[in-house]
């Protein structure tokens, strides 16, 4: 007979149509908190079921999500005053319902990935999400997911916060590396210099020591006869 399951805790949203259970004892730790920030973005009340369950299912995987709901295209006041924040995301999610054009819009104005979600709840002549889809496919540098695909456009979210993590801590290694090995030669260099003793050969004829230990220069080289006296025969001699 299969044992009955028991939760600790079950939460259910109702807006999401979302049932989070937590089971008793289970030994799954708390997600780690992904640095960066998800922002979502929504055109109106039509895109709030599909909002809540993107942001329920990025902060199960992690990330710290912003939503930002009444930003259409007719609307530009609200996008103009909500640019600030979406431009200091690290990816914005962009909800493709009623309005099917609000992903090409904020990928021109943001320099952060982009993801669309279509949703089959938009106002696309009833296709299911159809025109919407092929709206967003359609449109250059933007990431689409599924219709109605919010735990994909979660899971791609969350994987690149958590890629860009890694590629930031591997880059600070290498820094922190290369200024290590770079400090250790600058070291080296300065300690070889401290070692290295400089002689300097004495010049010929110049500063040479003599049989007294005096410096004999270039100007005592040739003795000086100024004061020699010479005897009076020599010198008639010499005459």
């Amino acid at each position: 007979m299969r044992k009955a399951l028991e939760f600790a805790s079950i939460q259910y949203h109702a807006r999401a149509k979302m049932l989070i259970c937590k089971a008793e004892g289970s030994t799954v730790s708390k997600q780690q908190k992904l640095p960066g920030t998800v922002c979502i973005v929504s055109a109106g009340p039509e895109d709030q079921p599909a909002a809540d369950q993107l942001k329920l299912a990025a902060e199960h995987l992690g990330a710290y999500v912003i939503s930002k709901p009444n930003i259409s295209i007719r609307q530009l006041s609200n996008l103009m005053e909500q640019l600030p924040v979406l431009q200091a995301a690290d990816v914005v999610i962009a909800i493709a319902g009623i309005d099917s054009s609000l992903p090409g819009v904020i990928s021109g104005l943001v320099d952060a990935p982009v993801i669309a979600l279509p949703t089959s709840s938009g106002s696309t002549g009833g296709l299911q999400g159809l025109g919407a889809l092929l709206s967003s496919v359609t449109t250059p540098g933007v990431s689409v997911v599924n219709v109605d695909g919010f735990i994909a456009a979660a899971t791609q979210a969350a994987r690149m916060l958590r890629t860009t993590a890694v590629r930031v801590e591997r880059m600070q290694a290498v820094t922190a590396a290369a200024a290590a090995a770079t400090a250790a030669a600058d070291a080296a260099a300065t300690a070889s210099a401290d070692d290295i003793t400089v002689t300097a050969e004495p010049v010929p004829g110049k500063d040479r020591p003599n049989g007294n230990g005096q410096p004999v220069t270039a100007n005592n080289v040739v003795p000086k006869f100024d004061n020699v006296i010479v005897p009076a025969a020599q010198s008639a001699a010499a005459c």
